[in-house]
């Protein structure tokens, strides 16, 4: 079996610690692994060398471009900037990829799929490849709600329910993302397949064991709650502060490490200090990824107070591959992998629920143990990145 690995976002690479290029980077490891050979087309490169950009402000435009920015209104820039994408950049990606088609004849072309690019569904029909296409996120509904509004959001729509209706096979991070493809695309549910974020669990648990440089240190030995990620608005980690503000105000005596730097750490930091928290929470800032594993270990309680209504968190698969009890939103994507009082608590993003369900973790210590061993069990028979290729492998051969 020989796939084509298409990825056409100009940014994405592979190399990076974040999550779409570690989504593609185990997806490629876990299928060489189950002896098929990947060709990557990564258009954001394949090594640190390759990529374009290193950070967001690399991403601002610069001399003309950056004036021009400035004086029109937005709506007109974002329109610009999105012509230039689909008709500049996925243009090149499709030469690149019909190069690549050309030189290995691979049987399957499977692609990360991408905001207004359609370039895998014309190179797949062009030369009669089956084509697998793997779903992240509701791509003109994201993209609207974090840049704007822009004329080419007709052609986004288009070009997604032409894409969907083409493959082979669509696979999705969450249940409740399929039916949204279903509803707004009118896809086929027969060819869609449901396949969550996964873990590395060899890898994660081997830097689990090397010691971390960053040094935490509370006025007490209490049960310690923990956050890992970026500390940005999506991720509404004031409502952790308001919960601790309420256990402290009930005599839980527990404390709360946040691992992860972004743009509302230093307002969090202000929030903790007006509430005299200093003592009970402790911020890491941005910290290698290497150190994460190791830092979770000291941890007994692992939360996420919210996440989005589509996509599948990583940082669940993180927590429980390492035992700790999970305390996780009660949504769709949450719910496609964790049960209730199974695997962890699922509680709705309000203060009551989430300090009610960190209060039953602290003063049960044989909870914590069970919910974080059953779910770390569920995690190695189901939800690794292996599990994952096997899917692709699977559907590839029918």
């Amino acid at each position: 079996m020989k796939i084509l690995f298409y990825s056409p976002h100009p940014t994405h690479d592979i190399v990076s610690e974040v999550g779409y290029a570690t989504h593609q980077r185990e997806t490629i490891i876990a299928l060489q692994g189950l002896g098929v050979e990947v060709i990557p087309v990564i258009l954001g490169g394949v090594t640190l060398s390759e990529m374009p950009f290193k950070d967001g402000k690399a991403l601002e435009p610069k001399g003309i471009k950056g004036v021009i920015k400035k004086i029109i209104p937005r709506f007109v820039w974002l329109s610009l900037k999105n012509f230039d994408l689909f008709a500049k950049h996925d243009f090149k990606a499709r030469m690149r990829l019909e190069q690549a088609v050309i030189e290995h004849s691979p049987d399957l072309l499977y692609e990360r799929s991408e905001y207004l690019q359609d370039s895998g569904t014309k190179v797949a029909q062009k030369y009669g490849i089956k084509h697998f296409i793997e779903v992240n996120a509701p791509f003109v509904e994201e993209m609207r709600a974090m840049e704007g509004w822009h004329v080419w959001q007709w052609l986004a729509h288009f070009k997604e329910k032409k894409k969907y209706r083409a493959a082979d096979r669509v696979f999705v991070v969450s249940t409740v993302l399929k039916d949204f493809l279903v509803k707004r695309y009118k896809v086929n549910p027969a060819k869609i397949l449901v396949s969550p974020n996964r873990i590395n669990e060899k890898s994660f648990l081997l830097k689990a064991q090397s010691p971390t440089k960053i040094q935490v240190s509370f006025r007490d030995a209490a049960p310690l709650v923990g956050f890992v990620g970026s500390i940005l608005p999506h991720h509404h980690l004031d409502i952790m502060i308001d919960v601790f503000a309420k256990l402290n105000k009930e005599n839980v005596d527990v404390n709360l490490l946040i691992v992860g730097g972004g743009s509302l750490l230093d307002e969090l930091k202000r929030q903790a200090e007006e509430k005299g928290l200093r003592d009970r929470i402790h911020f890491t800032d941005r910290v290698p990824h290497q150190d994460i594993p190791a830092l979770i270990q000291t941890m007994d309680i692992c939360v996420m107070p919210a996440s989005n209504w589509y996509g599948s968190p990583v940082k669940i698969f993180e927590y429980g591959i390492m035992g700790k009890a999970v305390v996780a939103p009660d949504n769709g994507p949450v719910s496609d992998v964790m049960v209730d009082n199974e695997d962890g608590l699922l509680v709705q993003n309000n203060v009551d629920e989430i300090a009610t369900a960190i209060t039953k973790l602290v003063k049960d210590i044989d909870l914590r143990h069970r919910l974080g061993e059953h779910f770390r069990q569920k995690i190695i028979q189901g939800f690794t990145w292996r599990h994952a290729a096997e899917m692709i492998l699977k559907e590839a051969n029918k």
